[in-house]
């Protein structure tokens, strides 16, 4: 193991390296593309570093190395603003609510309520604060379709892989995370052991102890909300290249998010995966894919009830009657959120709901619910600025993309505007804001098509991107 620990941390310096020496040169796009790379592996690369080196110090600076790279790329573009005291600051209502959410929860920080440790608070805001970098990065740095291109084109590399692996794992009936180290890194570094069937924890397993896998990610829960983001990107290459060969590259990407998405085993992403492509349908008036979907999801509804093991329908059931024991535990943390909420709308302070790093799980009130999680801690008004950044983040994404002045640039909201919209559903069931790939790649290209939205509005012209016409790629 060593070994492979070994060759993976040389390949990571050398990649920081150069993500580094770009920034200095003021290629701050290159922060994006780092994400995108490194964000999909980064539990397994810590943990596989854990296991080879047994080194608590090195967890701690590859840990900390991400947030040197996306802080500093902030420091970086305001040292290279000009007379940035007198610059014009062009402040949109989504820029409003996210200066008034992330004000809020350094306000909390500040005030010290609830019975969080100052370090975990600390960690927390770091979290939160995270989402407003990425959608001021976004907002502000301006990126060449080469290199979302670039990006783009790792992810689908990413996906991939993560899809060879996670067939490996249903063929042989072996979760990957069990020999990477995942296990160890529980061990000694989150001071918890991991219990459930596989002892990984309950998250890799569904009701009844049948396996979901995680791949090269950090969970199945995590894989198969990342499938959004894959899903949404491959199918708008996948309408847009003007080439069959092309088409069938990027039929297969969309082929391996589907089986990543299936051997995760997670409800709300498969579900959302079929919503986030109904609205994908509007955005680009396809409406013959929105009776496709019915249709498909009607069959599928056949299968289950005529054809399919008598579990598999028991399965469903309770999950729709909330009988299922996962359905079950998801109702009682709203209800217990919810109460707390009523009890003290005004907030019980950071870290105190929800499992992103600094959450002490002996303090943790509700904790399966984004939107509730936020509420606990920061009260009505926290939770209402959040629903009010996604509600305006999709809705000006979506006029992005209808105002985009060229075909290349209406590619970032639609993106934006689809994966936003498809994580609504997953936001109910999870801490989904906690895994990073998922949750800051978007934050960034919603940064990106608020931009275009507020350049385009005087054009007032509106397109329907058809298919076969963008040169994406050859």
């Amino acid at each position: 193991m060593i070994i492979v620990s070994t060759i993976l941390l040389v390949l990571y310096m050398a990649f920081y390296l150069f993500v580094v020496s770009g920034l200095v040169r003021g290629k701050l796009y290159l922060v994006f593309l780092y994400s995108s790379i490194f964000f999909p592996i980064y539990m397994f690369f810590i943990a596989s570093n854990f296991k080879g080196f047994e080194s608590i110090l090195l967890v701690n600076l590859i840990q900390y190395s991400k947030e040197l790279i996306i802080f500093g790329a902030l420091v970086i573009w305001f040292l290279s603003q000009k007379k940035l005291v007198n610059k014009q600051w062009h402040i949109s209502l989504l820029d409003s609510l996210f200066l008034a959410f992330l004000g809020l929860a350094f306000l909390f920080f500040l005030l010290g309520l609830g019975e969080a440790t100052v370090v975990n608070r600390a960690i927390y805001l770091k979290n939160i604060l995270l989402i407003g970098v990425f959608y001021f990065l976004g907002r502000n740095v301006k990126v060449p379709f080469t290199q979302w291109n670039g990006a783009f084109k790792a992810i689908f590399i990413t996906t991939v892989l993560a899809c060879i692996v996670i067939v490996i794992e249903k063929i042989s009936g072996t979760h990957f995370h069990s020999i990477s180290g995942h296990i160890d890194y529980y061990s000694f570094i989150e001071a918890r052991d991991l219990e459930g069937t596989y002892g990984l924890g309950y998250t890799f397993e569904a009701a009844g102890g049948a396996p979901r896998y995680g791949s090269l990610f950090a969970h199945p829960l995590e894989l198969a909300a990342s499938m959004l983001l894959v899903g949404s990107i491959g199918l708008i290459y996948f309408i847009s290249v003007p080439y069959r060969t092309n088409k069938y590259k990027y039929l297969f990407i969309l082929f391996c998010t589907f089986v990543c998405l299936l051997l995760a085993y997670s409800r709300a992403a498969f579900a959302s995966f079929f919503l986030m492509l109904g609205f994908i349908a509007l955005l680009l008036r396809y409406y013959k894919i929105i009776g496709i979907g019915l249709v498909v999801l009607a069959l599928i509804g056949l299968y289950v009830v005529i054809f399919s093991a008598n579990e598999i329908l028991y399965f469903v059931l309770d999950t729709i009657s909330f009988q299922n024991s996962s359905s079950v535990t998801h109702l009682v943390d709203w209800l217990e959120a919810v109460d707390s909420m009523l009890s003290n709308p005004m907030g019980i302070g950071l870290a105190m709901s929800g499992n992103a790093g600094g959450v002490d799980k002996d303090l943790i009130v509700g904790g399966e619910n984004q939107y509730l999680i936020y509420g606990v801690q920061m009260g009505f008004i926290g939770m209402f600025l959040y629903i009010g950044m996604l509600f305006f983040g999709i809705r000006n994404s979506w006029k992005a993309f209808r105002l985009s002045s060229n075909r290349q640039e209406a590619i970032v909201p639609f993106v934006a505007a689809s994966v936003k919209f498809g994580m609504l559903l997953p936001l109910f069931t999870a801490n989904a804001e906690a895994y990073l790939y998922i949750s800051l790649i978007p934050w960034w290209l919603i940064g990106a098509a608020e931009t275009i939205y507020q350049n385009s509005k005087g054009r007032g012209v509106y397109h329907q991107l058809q298919p076969g016409r963008v040169e994406l790629s050859k």
